[in-house]
């Protein structure tokens, strides 16, 4: 399903870009259109006199870069049809066909500026021996219709080119081995991508606006550059009700209770960290039968079975693991590649200012002693529920500081048990108090 959505998103971007190139060839044949009425109209009024031996020189070329202007706009038409195939049967044909045509398009496209470029020879060239009499007034209006033609088609073409690599990413990520580097690249949010192409296309816009002395290039830059920023920082998101939330987790949170009552389990629940794990990036918690009970031995953990007889005791998933998950995906590393330094330096950041689930947060360590004071956090409803399970809380604790006990566990590399969960008069404040075993 993810893949299927993938490649939908990517399918997405890439008939929006092919569409784009379709309006700015539309463009580009309208300002060949007005660049033409100047010759056959205006030129006339300034010594020009017809002649069929420039005439059909001129015709010629005209037509040709025409002709090439609606080949284009065919070919990608058709591409965008294949590419639709493509979503629907995931066949290799159809992307093939899709890149072929579109390469033909590009070479159609240089052909058609190699034409103009003839044609533009004729006018600046044959056209004086024929009466023609040069004047800023018709030279002006030429060379910014001219400019705006060949800008377009050169945007075009680069559209199209990045048209063809998104086409080829899929292949590439199943049939290459990839470099991080290039995996990375592959993994960027389609909406980013989109938005930073908008940005940079206006940016060149606005450039050759400022080379070119044309208003029109300038509104069109300014455009999109105010766009592509403007989308670039407000990018969509899913939201669901917090009640929701709540409501999924209470099941959980019942399971843990009812397991640790039956189990007849009086310890603090221990955050393993991962040089007890067999999969680093995971976490497990370890509930002795008795308080003061030894740890259990790496090599005697085994996240597959609930039951340990030597120590006796369970192991659990910690039922912040998937939030602690999120705070990784959010920071973009894993809490195993950071130190406990690093912890205090980023996860205030993080929880104010990136995720916006606390108001406040501070973290204060003193010796094997770890506190975090939170204030207003979103998840106050999910913790005062878990609070309501005696044994669950005790040993345990609430989502919110399971996952910071899953985090400081791999941070740490040391066993993490929550000594303490104290709140405020006013409920506003939670404080927190962890504490690291010695092995």
């Amino acid at each position: 399903m993810l893949m299927a959505t993938l490649t939908l998103t990517r399918s997405k971007i890439i008939l929006t870009q092919l569409f784009v190139v379709i309006v700015l060839n539309v463009f580009s044949l309208h300002f060949f259109t007005l660049l033409d009425h100047i010759v056959h109209n205006d030129l006339y009024r300034y010594g020009l006199q017809f002649n069929h031996e420039w005439a059909g020189q001129y015709w010629t070329y005209s037509r040709l870069i025409v002709s090439s202007l609606a080949i284009v706009m065919l070919v990608t038409s058709i591409s965008m049809a294949f590419i639709l195939i493509h979503v629907r049967t995931c066949g290799p044909v159809s992307r093939f066909v899709s890149c072929l045509l579109l390469m033909m398009g590009i070479a159609v496209t240089g052909g058609s500026a190699f034409f103009f470029n003839r044609l533009d020879y004729i006018i600046h060239n044959d056209l004086y021996r024929y009466g023609l009499q040069f004047s800023y007034e018709w030279a002006v209006q030429y060379w910014t219709y001219a400019k705006l033609m060949l800008g377009l088609l050169g945007f075009a073409a680069a559209s199209t080119v990045i048209s063809i690599v998104l086409i080829l990413a899929g292949k590439l990520k199943q049939e290459v081995p990839l470099l991080p580097r290039a995996r990375a690249f592959f993994k960027i949010d389609p909406t980013k991508l989109i938005c930073l192409v908008l940005f940079f296309v206006g940016a060149i816009a606005l450039a050759f606006s400022i080379y070119y002395t044309s208003s029109i290039l300038a509104f069109i830059g300014l455009g999109l550059t105010f766009w592509g920023a403007l989308l670039l920082h407000v990018t969509p998101s899913k939201h669901v009700p917090l009640e929701l939330l709540n409501a999924t987790a209470t099941s959980t949170l019942t399971n843990i209770e009812k397991i640790i009552t039956d189990s007849n389990l009086n310890g603090k629940g221990i955050y393993l960290p991962p040089k007890y794990l067999k999969h680093f990036e995971s976490s497990l918690i370890f509930i002795p039968s008795k308080a003061e009970q030894i740890l259990p031995k790496p090599e005697e953990v085994e996240e597959e079975k609930l039951y340990s007889k030597n120590p006796d005791g369970i192991f659990l998933t910690p039922p912040g693991l998937a939030l602690s998950k999120l705070f990784e995906k959010e920071l973009g590393t894993s809490f195993t590649k950071t130190d406990l330094n690093h912890l205090q330096e980023k996860l205030p950041k993080l929880f104010i200012e990136d995720m916006e689930i606390v108001e406040g947060i501070d973290i204060k360590t003193e010796n094997n002693t770890i506190t975090i004071e939170i204030t207003n956090h979103i998840l106050k409803d999910i913790c005062e529920e878990a609070r309501k399970y005696q044994k669950l809380h005790e040993s345990i604790g609430c989502p919110l500081c399971s996952a910071l006990a899953c985090a400081l566990a791999k941070a740490t590399g040391k066993p993490i048990t929550i000594e303490r969960e104290e709140q405020s008069q006013n409920g506003k404040t939670t404080k927190i108090r962890y504490c690291m075993l010695e092995e």
